[in-house]
């Protein structure tokens, strides 16, 4: 049996992300294994298992210190950066420089610290969205067009590709949030 080959479209958001595709002539958009079209952009850590959207956010009371959230805000960019200052406030995990030096976490995962990058977290994200949208559509990811902020630098979306990468998508372009609306 052949599967079906698809291009999706990722909007990568901060809280949520969502994925869309063209199916049967017509545009929808992916529905988590809790049915809800906007999953949660969250990378969780526990003494057993990671936990990735829904799954992260479920936990996040609970386990906050090891959940890397808003890793769209950091990735791709060194934790020195006076802006930087105020997601170290807002972030539920500690902030850390990553042997790549650029911005991550520090997170206890099985029991023993970690340390993970913002690129790493973002690429089993994405991993995640690949695999939801597979079972979703009953094919296999293709191609994908990723939407970030029109003000991510060229390292920032360097490092969004080099996430795809990890996850195994083949990014086709990297478009501005408003172009993609």
């Amino acid at each position: 049996m052949v599967s079906k080959s698809i291009v999706i479209g990722i909007d990568l958001g901060t809280a949520d992300s969502y994925v869309a595709y063209v199916g049967k002539g017509v545009v929808d958009i992916v529905q988590n294994e809790v049915s809800k079209r906007a999953t949660s952009t969250l990378v969780g850590f526990t003494d057993r298992e990671r936990l990735l959207g829904d799954a992260a956010l479920a936990q996040i009371k609970s386990n906050a210190k090891n959940t890397c959230r808003n890793f769209k805000h950091i990735i791709g960019r060194k934790l020195e950066a006076p802006d930087l200052e105020k997601e170290s406030f807002w972030s539920t995990s500690k902030l850390v420089t990553t042997e790549d030096g650029l911005a991550g976490y520090d997170v206890n995962y099985k029991g023993e610290p970690r340390q993970f990058s913002a690129i790493q977290c973002c690429a089993m994200y994405l991993t995640k969205l690949k695999e939801i949208t597979e079972k979703w559509c009953q094919g296999k990811v293709a191609d994908c067009v990723i939407s970030v902020p029109s003000y991510f630098s060229d390292v920032q979306r360097r490092a969004v590709l080099d996430a795809a990468g990890i996850a195994g998508i083949s990014v086709l372009k990297i478009m501005n949030e408003h172009t993609a609306t």
